[in-house]
């Protein structure tokens, strides 16, 4: 046996109990039979730090710190978002060399089984969307992380929401909004085609698929139009029940609110509302909606008015 000759450096050799043992390269010697340059570069990648506990918070959520592995192939570089399912994180995949959005999603039961449910609806989505024409999110990966069923995605840009944030809620030209229109449109009618119904339409789940803002006559305006869809967590198979409550309530159709029972209207209702919020320095439809809905509610004695 004979010493290895490499730099002068530490090797971290991991254990069964997660704890290190590091050596220097020239008191470690290797069989003759071990390639000494192959190892020599195996030795020079970088070594992954095991994934750390965390227990999670009292209402279920996964906590995480920024730079730790959301297993051996991701690694959170930081919280995207947070919602009644989970939270949103920003991962870079190693396998895929780019960065991912995974959705973790919370660990009670109940919120396990929407989540079986909305990637079985992703996997629809991408099963028929084969030309990536159909404006929604592309669903990539799945697993179960410490009982937490995770969803990677695509990683997108800002909502529309967003957009309508950093320009100080400053209405958008007719022309993005005939834009962004006529593709939430077509992303409606390719989910409705498959017999869905996304349920809840709103500024917040229509994403740009562009990072980077351009400013044009003072106005942050996205560098590529691109949008699509996401959120898929109460989408619906049309013939189900249809007389719970969906959607937001801001961008929630009349017979929602009535107890009317809903179908594919709904989600126009929504990509109405949508489209005068973005456009409109007035009152916009969602609060005409609310004032509307509430008054016809207190006419008819409805519940559904939250």
């Amino acid at each position: 046996m004979g010493a290895l000759d490499l730099p002068s450096q530490a090797v971290c050799i991991e254990t069964r109990h997660a704890k290190r043992l590091c050596l220097r390269h020239d008191d470690i010697e290797l069989p003759s039979c071990i390639d000494s340059t192959r190892l020599q570069l195996q030795l020079s990648q970088p070594v992954q730090s095991p994934a750390v506990w965390h227990e999670d918070d009292n209402d279920g959520h996964f906590n995480h710190r920024p730079g730790e592995n959301l297993t051996p192939r991701y690694k959170i570089l930081r919280q995207m978002g947070e919602g009644t399912f989970g939270r949103v994180l920003e991962c870079w995949d190693r396998d895929a060399q780019e960065l991912v959005a995974i959705k973790v999603v919370r660990s009670a039961e109940k919120f396990r089984e929407a989540a079986r449910i909305e990637v079985n609806i992703l996997r629809t989505l991408a099963e028929n969307d084969i030309r990536g024409t159909g404006g929604c999110v592309q669903i990539k990966d799945w697993f179960d992380y410490r009982n937490h069923i995770c969803i990677v995605c695509e990683k997108l840009g800002p909502s529309l929401f967003d957009l309508l944030q950093t320009n100080n809620y400053h209405p958008m030209s007719i022309d993005l909004v005939q834009e962004f229109g006529r593709q939430i449109l077509n992303s409606v009618a390719f989910m409705h085609s498959l017999r869905l119904i996304h349920t809840d339409l709103k500024p917040e789940n229509v994403l740009l698929a562009a990072t980077e803002y351009q400013n044009t006559l003072n106005y942050e305006a996205p560098i590529s139009n691109k949008i699509k869809l996401i959120d898929f967590g109460s989408a619906a198979y049309a013939g189900g029940d249809c007389f719970s409550v969906v959607s937001t309530r801001h961008y929630r159709a009349p017979e929602v609110i009535l107890g009317f029972g809903w179908s594919f209207p709904c989600d126009i209702w929504s990509v109405g509302c949508i489209l005068v919020e973005l456009c409109s320095v007035f009152v916009s439809l969602t609060l005409f909606s609310r004032v509307l809905c509430t008054a016809l509610c207190l006419e008819l004695g409805c519940d559904n008015i939250m």
